[in-house]
């Protein structure tokens, strides 16, 4: 017995989208998709496909949607692997589909966990001096591997100094409560340090290197050298 064939009996273009296309079958509607899949299964008016064949199509259909929403969620900042997998998932794609958009991104350098993590740490500390401890879990909360997640770590701060962001930290604090007519408060700069990831070694030596229950005529940047 042949195989049931079907035949392709119109193809529009999209009024308010141009990259995509209605494609009908046997004279009924059977799927909108993507005008480069038209060319890349070089399929037109009058063609005839088998079940295998439009099975295909619907996988293709699916898979170009996929990559194209991960395109976009990177579009806005870099991302884990575990983040584009958890969008994909609420988006509900299913699981071989997710993982060939995977594999596809990190073969084309889309994605990269270790650069990843590298770019968030430098960010974070950018915007706010933090230490081994708050980083450390900030990469594991966006889905980094344990084992990556350290080796940046280590690296990282073989060239950054913990003890010296956690002296940029204070000393931008002091700057603000010194607007403010305040002094720095012991409980809270343990509390900020704390709360910021640094280890209590480091906040035990700034203690040491800072009599901050003092009055200081003089600033940070007076005893430090940053």
């Amino acid at each position: 017995m042949k195989n049931k064939m079907y035949q392709i009996t119109d193809i529009q273009i999209k009024k308010n989208n141009k990259n995509k296309v209605e494609i009908f079958v046997n004279g009924e509607f059977f799927i909108e998709t993507y005008f480069s899949i038209i060319n890349n299964l070089d399929l037109y008016i009058g063609k005839m496909l088998t079940k295998q064949m439009l099975e295909a199509l619907k996988r293709n259909d699916e898979l170009t949607s996929a990559k194209n929403d991960a395109i976009r969620f990177l579009s806005y900042r870099p991302r884990s692997v575990w983040e584009i997998k958890k969008k994909l998932k609420d988006k509900k794609y299913l699981h071989h589909v997710i993982q060939d958009v995977i594999n596809w991104l990190t073969q084309e350098g889309f994605i990269d966990d270790r650069d990843f993590a590298l770019r968030w740490i430098k960010s974070q500390v950018i915007k706010k001096p933090a230490g081994r401890i708050k980083l450390k879990n900030e990469l594991y909360g966006k889905g980094i591997p344990k084992e990556i997640a350290d080796s940046v770590i280590e690296s990282f701060f073989e060239q950054e100094d913990e003890l010296k962001l956690a002296y940029q930290l204070i000393r931008k604090k002091d700057v603000s409560l010194k607007l403010k007519n305040t002094k720095l408060d012991p409980k809270k700069i343990v509390n900020l340090l704390k709360s910021q990831g640094f280890s209590n070694p480091v906040i035990q030596k700034i203690f040491e290197d800072f009599p901050i229950n003092e009055d200081r005529s003089d600033s940070y940047s007076d005893r430090v050298d940053f």
